[in-house]
């Protein structure tokens, strides 16, 4: 992408393989059928109960105090793929939280999703986060924490102007409307529509597309990165491409390994999925510098191996992904999510390489 570097399981397992619902038997712990992952809440907390511990969570970060958040006994609290006790890291440092909150509420699986912007120590962040919620109580903690991108305050004296700020303080309309029940699809369809994104992108070179509407818009790390406007004087670039002709026209082919994709919510009211997902970079000499569709050669600038972990969440409308929020950070190359709650859809890379895309 455009960033610079509970219930026991049964025999059949279900994952989403480039695209497309396939089951197979396992005896290795994962969900447990196409709408049931591991651990699954007891489903009695509905979505208002969900954002209300979301909204204790943030508060209990803003105040350094995990007490005033409905923690159990032994919650388990990952930041950034690094598990941490509790409070340490972002519990420490949290400053101040603006109004936006964008939720994925998902009661069957007895979780939530949300993006908050927030203050780490004065400087402006975007904090995405899972939380897993068993009878009343938060089990897990899985958090990313990312710089705005762009938003820095400028230094004292300078003259530039602030950039612009696109997430604003509420999240864009599709995310929040709600769909009526009749135009709902289904959560086996949702994620199948999501994972086209991957497999699209993973060794890009055209001919995989995802399944987008005509609607689509991006935003990573709070910046736009499809539709934008091209610059006097330049040539305009996948960025300034709608999302599908971004995909067309060849660009991330060095995305070579889109792995370790999890669906860790599914909002069915408002149609949205959210995803954790590593983007895997080798970066060697047969992929530093491609062709695209056009023609015209894409060199890539990085030279060691690198691995971006990512929150990314997908509005689906009637055509397809409409809109796509990520944030990612930059962690060690081949990382690993310390969590597996979630349903998993595999990478074909992984597989061909044999990438265990879970173990640590």
């Amino acid at each position: 992408m455009n960033v610079n570097l509970s219930r026991r399981l049964r025999p059949a397992m279900y994952v989403l393989l480039a695209g497309t619902l396939v089951s197979f038997a396992t005896a290795v712990p994962s969900q447990t059928g196409a709408s049931l992952p591991a651990n699954v809440g007891t489903g009695n907390c509905d979505r208002a109960c969900l954002q209300a511990h979301a909204e204790e969570f943030i508060g209990a970060l803003i105040a350094h105090d995990p007490s005033k958040a409905s923690l159990a006994k032994n919650v388990r609290y990952s930041e950034n793929s690094v598990p941490l006790p509790i409070p340490d890291g972002f519990w420490k440092n949290a400053s101040g939280v603006r109004p936006y909150r964008l939720y994925i509420a998902d009661p069957e699986w007895g979780t939530i999703g949300f993006y908050a912007r927030m203050y780490e120590n004065g400087a402006p962040v975007i904090v995405s986060t899972r939380l897993r919620v068993y009878d009343h109580q938060i089990t897990e903690i899985e958090t990313v924490v990312t710089t705005e991108r762009g938003r820095q305050d400028p230094a004292a004296g300078a003259a530039a102007p602030p950039p612009p700020d696109y997430l604003g303080e509420k999240p864009r309309p599709e995310y929040t409307q709600i769909v009526p029940p009749a135009q709902r699809r289904s959560r086996e369809e949702l994620m199948r529509i999501v994972n086209t994104y991957f497999t699209g992108i993973e060794n890009n070179t055209g001919d995989k597309p995802p399944m987008f509407s005509s609607k689509c818009n991006r935003l990573e790390d709070g910046r736009p990165t499809s539709n934008v406007p091209v610059p006097a004087g330049r040539e305009p670039g996948g960025s300034n491409m709608s999302c599908a002709a971004d995909i067309a026209m060849g660009y991330h082919r060095n995305d070579n390994r889109i792995r370790s994709r999890r669906v860790m919510a599914v909002d069915l009211e408002h149609q949205v999925v959210m995803t954790s997902v590593y983007f895997d970079h080798e970066n060697d000499s047969s992929i530093r510098s491609y062709t695209l569709k056009n023609g015209k050669t894409v060199t890539v600038n990085d030279t060691s191996p690198s691995t971006l972990q990512a929150h990314e969440t997908f509005s689906i409308d009637k055509e397809g992904i409409s809109q796509v929020e990520a944030v990612f950070t930059n962690v060690t190359y081949g990382t690993r999510p310390w969590f597996s709650t979630g349903f998993h859809m595999d990478s074909p890379q992984s597989v061909k390489d044999g990438f265990n895309e879970y173990e640590r």
